[in-house]
């Protein structure tokens, strides 16, 4: 096999490095993984569990530089990595976000809205700043790109739970960024641009989504160790928890398809409980939920 480095240690190339057997090097400025999903809830004091797992295996470092015509990345130190299959993976910085969402903390009327694909998280925001006994107003499209039947979900459900919705709001929820030195990009229906791998948050116009990106980890990774040739066909899979239930939504509708489903119950409440622990718990490997 040839030689493989993945840039990035979150959802998509923690998922390259397990399906390639680790026969590849992963390369990351953290050596930990942080399932944000669970680091809302704790940031929001819905939930004490752990958000975090060591990872022993990655090579921590920060990337200086890059050059995708050459298959190079550059260190702090000055040194210079080649590969014959090299994968970004370094998804969002969500710094920006973070501090957002704590000053939102110190408000009791929020009037929410974000303006780029990440409406599914600040949808979720508002459903838990009500949960929290927030006045919360909320504003967009509630991802009419994934179809009729999950708005039409989104908009019942925010109105059992007296979330005002509204055309102007003033709590602009930042959108995340790809870190420096790095970019979005644009990708091919393999998932590459000019001849290098970009999964995860890395992709250009891709909901930023950790089920998405570790679905985009897993197949690079089989398209480098079996030689795969079929074209990546992404899906948006999420759960949304509205307090007390929660609203389970599969569409690929945003990519030109025709499936949507959404499926609304306590008990895809308790198993996004549960996928905040096993995510955890497995360091970021997908695994068996691949099929769910």
């Amino acid at each position: 096999m040839m030689k493989t480095t993945i840039v990035g240690a979150g959802y998509a190339g923690l998922n390259t490095y397990y399906t390639l057997g680790r026969e590849a090097e992963i390369i990351s400025d953290r050596d930990y993984f942080i399932f944000y999903t669970a680091y809302l809830r704790n940031l929001l004091n819905l939930g004490k569990n752990r958000y975090t797992s060591n990872l022993r295996f990655v090579r921590k470092t920060t990337i200086k530089d890059f050059d995708l015509k050459g298959k190079w990345i550059k260190t702090k130190e000055g040194t210079e990595i080649n590969a014959e299959n090299l994968v970004l993976a370094v998804g969002c910085d969500r710094n920006e976000q973070i501090n957002f969402i704590r000053k939102l903390l110190e408000k009791e009327k929020i009037s929410l809205s974000i303006e780029n694909e990440e409406e599914y998280l600040a949808i979720q925001l508002a459903f838990y700043l009500r949960k929290i006994g927030k006045d919360v107003s909320y504003c967009g499209n509630m991802l009419s790109s994934l179809g009729e039947k999950v708005s039409n979900a989104i908009i019942e459900s925010m109105n059992n739970k007296k979330i005002k919705i509204m055309e102007n709001c003033e709590d602009i929820l930042p959108p995340c960024k790809p870190p420096h030195p790095f970019e979005f990009f644009p990708v091919n229906e393999f998932l590459q641009y000019k001849g290098v791998y970009i999964i995860g948050d890395l992709i250009k116009g891709f909901p930023k989504v950790g089920e998405l990106a570790m679905r985009t980890g897993i197949y690079v990774g089989k398209r480098i160790r079996k030689n795969l040739n079929l074209p990546f066909k992404p899906v948006f899979i999420n759960i949304i928890d509205t307090g007390d239930y929660a609203i389970h939504i599969r569409s690929d509708k945003l990519w030109g398809g025709n499936y949507e489903s959404v499926k609304k119950s306590r008990l895809r409440a308790f198993m996004k409980r549960f996928i905040e622990k096993y995510y955890v718990y497995r360091k970021g490997k997908m695994g068996i939920l691949y099929y769910l």
